[in-house]
């Protein structure tokens, strides 16, 4: 990692600068930090930002629904508006993504014209097809910044939303898992379970909306959640966590005819899965949930709403300067970090 100074882009009429106000740390930001998806280097980390419309375009404001001064969130995604996908509402599938890099802070690179793509940054380019939303002025920004991570769970929850008195288990207690705790809550869910680790978690994830919490390392969770289905099993199963034994196990807490939904990136790791016992006897439903298409508009309700004390899951704060030690800080367990900001 290294800190540059680039030039502010020159801004066309339907286009903003916005000043980055603070941006999270996420499991995937470890995974383009170790080269684990062959990005296209030299490219500006951080995708988890909010900030102030800094600077628009003489027709920006009215495109997006803005004024200079606004609270936003730019959707990390930037659709094309002209692929099959995008035509049929499946942004977040954007074959321009594929082919060149869509996503802010994770493949665009910062030799891209604009080169501002990325939330590690004082600074954000926003072009026209971006897709920004306000946020409302009385959010603080420590709440706020939760917006994209949350947007992720609003997506899978919204994919596959859950019954009326449904029992839901929750795998992984990192930020993705509590926020799903939230937007599960949030969706009506009948029970709540939390399989993970770490007690500071597991109690975070009982004040955001779980009924009980299971460390697996310390307990079977499969029993556990047993004992709490009267051996049934979950209704519905949301797996966070991103490593090949928690998607393996996700489909063991399924209840026969249950539904399972994968959320979490193993960084291209192999899953091991026996297909019959754990899938086909079972008659499961398998779903996947990719990035936060359509969600951020759920996500900026909620969090502007207050009722979760999101706010709660930041631990750690860095400024810019110091991106190498909040990197470390957010991977080593003994620092007991939960999400960890940047201050640009």
């Amino acid at each position: 990692m290294s800190i540059q100074l680039f030039d502010k882009p020159k801004l066309r009429d339907d286009e903003l600068l916005v000043k980055v106000e603070m941006c999270g740390i996420c499991g995937s930001d470890q995974h383009i930090f170790q080269g684990d998806w062959g990005e296209p280097y030299p490219l500006i980390p951080g995708h988890e930002f909010v900030g102030t419309v800094a600077e628009a375009g003489s027709k920006a404001c009215q495109k997006h629904g803005i004024q200079v001064g606004d609270k936003v969130a730019v959707e990390m995604i930037i659709p094309c508006n002209t692929c099959y996908w995008c035509r049929k509402g499946l942004y977040n599938l954007c074959i321009k993504d594929r082919e060149q890099g869509m996503q802010y802070g994770c493949n665009i690179s910062c030799e891209r014209e604009g080169r501002l793509y990325g939330g590690w940054s004082e600074y954000l380019y926003v072009p026209a097809n971006a897709i920004v939303h306000r946020i409302p002025d009385h959010v603080p920004w420590e709440r706020a910044v939760l917006i994209e991570p949350l947007a992720v769970t609003v997506r899978a929850v919204n994919l596959t939303p859950p019954k009326i008195g449904d029992t839901v288990v929750v795998v992984g207690s990192g930020t993705i898992g509590l926020l799903t705790v939230v937007a599960v809550r949030a969706a009506g869910a009948g029970k709540v379970i939390l399989v993970g680790t770490r007690t500071e978690r597991l109690a975070l994830g009982k004040e955001l909306g779980a009924d009980a919490v299971v460390d697996f390392r310390l307990e079977d969770a499969g029993s556990f959640i047993m004992e709490h289905t009267d051996g049934i099993g979950a209704d519905l199963v949301f797996e966070t966590a991103g490593t090949p034994a928690a998607q393996a196990d996700s489909l063991n807490y399924a209840r026969p005819g249950g539904v399972v939904n994968y959320i979490g990136l193993t960084g291209r790791k192999t899953v091991s899965i026996d297909t019959d016992w754990q899938m086909t006897f079972k008659e499961l439903t398998l779903q996947t949930s990719f990035l936060s298409a359509h969600s951020y508009q759920g996500a900026i309700k909620l969090i502007a709403d207050g009722q979760y004390p999101v706010e709660k899951l930041i631990t750690h704060r860095f400024p810019l300067e110091q991106v190498e030690e909040a990197i470390a800080c957010s991977a080593d367990r003994a620092t007991k970090a939960l999400k960890v900001v940047l201050l640009p």
